[in-house]
């Protein structure tokens, strides 16, 4: 698939589109690839500290940091290998339109958001 190619999956909706992303998650900072590369690092880190420090035995902390974790781990190999993250998953509506991403951007939106969402109820984040 050529760079900037679109394939309609659901028309008006959802397409395939190549898209070369040297920032981070939805192409946000373009063009600081060692920047973004460190900020993947970070990701690594918090999914650790959230391995470290939550009890390890409840299963939606093992997902939780497993898909920050994968994710970040995925994007820092498009990273490394291509010098880039390929994104291709295209959301969009009329004039509207949601930057491109990848599933390692998803993974890591969905683990950081259910962090963000245990922190926002005052659940017990079942630390050690």
């Amino acid at each position: 698939m050529r760079l900037g190619l679109e394939i309609p999956v659901l028309p008006e909706l959802f397409s395939l589109t190549r898209v070369h992303n040297t920032g981070v998650a939805f192409g946000v900072g373009q063009g600081n690839n060692a920047v973004t590369g460190l900020v993947a690092c970070g990701v690594l880190v918090l999914a650790a500290w959230i391995a470290q420090s939550w009890d390890w035995k409840k299963r939606w902390i093992q997902g939780v940091a497993g898909l920050i974790a994968g994710g970040a781990i995925g994007n820092l190999i498009d990273r490394a290998r291509l010098g880039y993250v390929l994104d291709f998953l295209d959301f969009h509506y009329g004039k509207w339109s949601w930057p491109a991403f990848n599933v390692a951007d998803g993974a890591i939106s969905v683990g950081v958001g259910l962090v963000v969402l245990a922190w926002m109820t005052g659940k017990p984040l079942e630390k050690k």
